[in-house]
């Protein structure tokens, strides 16, 4: 059915697989279009406040820069923000729709704390706000599912650190255009099949709950392949990290009878430190070859680190997807979000 071209779409009504293989080009338009011309800025610490796909920029930005800079990254998915957050506060506001409850009020919230705000949006309450109180604001392209917008969400992020002297990340930032293009000309949809990793991978999870687990930078990245399964294939999943998982979660594998209803899923890098790569090991022959057949691991093919980052989430994206025609559910609409919010 994965290489049925025509029934694909049929399904993906609203043309989600094409706006992922566009996920490349994406980049290299933020990269080519935005210019702040901000002054340098030293921080005590960042704050990254947002929801869902919004959010998970504050995840990745993380992930990714925990070892490269000495300020903090906090990431805030809640009303309100933690009591240091002040004038000494770079705080970054995403909520790709602008009308983000909790995301206003951390807005809010920042702005009265005289914090150095930044917002991001395509439209809605937050541009009105941001322009409102003279704050730094930059506008994302309508018509994208928010999940669907991470180009114009996180690489912002770090185009407005480098103009800040923060941290410079232009040049990994290239570099991952060109490994992400590589790696779609392996994994898009005309790619049959027999040939097609993303394809493969969604087939061996189909009637699973993945159980994904990353480790130091691929936490974040874990938490992506989660929620794309939970969104675009309308299933449920669950994430962990090593080696946390090995001081608790360990011990529901051996004694969970259902076990043999989930697949582990492991992203996994070939620079990945050697103390990780034993838990890993150990944990596979110990703990999830006595309960289940198949165990996945997924390596990072890929140069700099940002490029192994966007790499893993760029594939698993095209998994969830796969995974979703797979069950015949276009991979859009998220209704049940939708009824949510209009009840709150």
């Amino acid at each position: 059915m994965l290489d049925d071209i025509e029934k694909m779409r049929e399904i993906d009504k609203d043309g989600m697989l094409e706006v992922l293989e566009n996920f490349p080009e994406q980049i290299e338009e933020v990269v080519e279009e935005l210019d702040l011309n901000l002054l340098p800025f030293q921080p005590d610490e960042i704050v990254v406040a947002g929801m869902g796909g919004s959010g998970i920029v504050g995840d990745i930005l993380k992930s990714f820069l925990a070892n490269r800079i000495k300020i903090p990254i906090y990431v805030n998915k809640d009303y309100n923000l933690p009591s240091f957050v002040d004038e000494n506060t770079l705080l970054f506001v995403v909520s790709y729709s602008g009308n983000t409850e909790e995301t206003l009020n951390a807005a809010r919230e920042g702005m009265k704390r005289k914090a150095k705000v930044v917002g991001i949006s395509s439209d809605g309450e937050l541009e009105s706000l941001c322009k409102e109180r003279g704050v730094v604001f930059i506008q994302a392209p309508k018509g994208y599912h928010p999940r669907a917008a991470i180009a114009f969400l996180f690489i912002p992020v770090l185009k407005l650190l480098s103009e800040m002297l923060i941290y410079d990340s232009d040049v990994a930032i290239l570099d991952a255009i060109s490994e992400l293009k590589e790696l779609r000309d392996k994994i898009k949809p005309d790619v049959k099949e027999e040939e097609n990793m993303a394809k493969q991978l969604a087939k061996r999870i189909k009637g699973k709950i993945p159980i994904i687990y990353g480790h130091s930078i691929y936490n974040a990245v874990a938490n992506r392949w989660h929620t794309q399964f939970n969104e675009n294939a309308e299933i449920l999943s669950w994430y962990g990290a090593f080696p946390e998982m090995n001081h608790n979660e360990v011990v529901g594998w051996k004694g969970d009878d259902k076990s043999d209803s989930f697949i582990p899923i492991l992203l996994r890098d070939n620079k990945e430190d050697d103390r990780i790569d034993n838990r890993i090991e150990v944990t596979k022959d110990k703990v999830f070859k006595p309960v289940t057949e198949d165990i996945i691991e997924v390596w990072a093919k890929a140069d700099t680190q940002l490029a192994r980052i966007l790499y893993l989430i760029y594939l698993g994206d095209y998994v969830s997807i796969y995974l979703a025609l797979l069950y015949s559910r276009d991979p859009s609409p998220v209704k049940i979000i939708d009824e949510l919010k209009a009840s709150l």
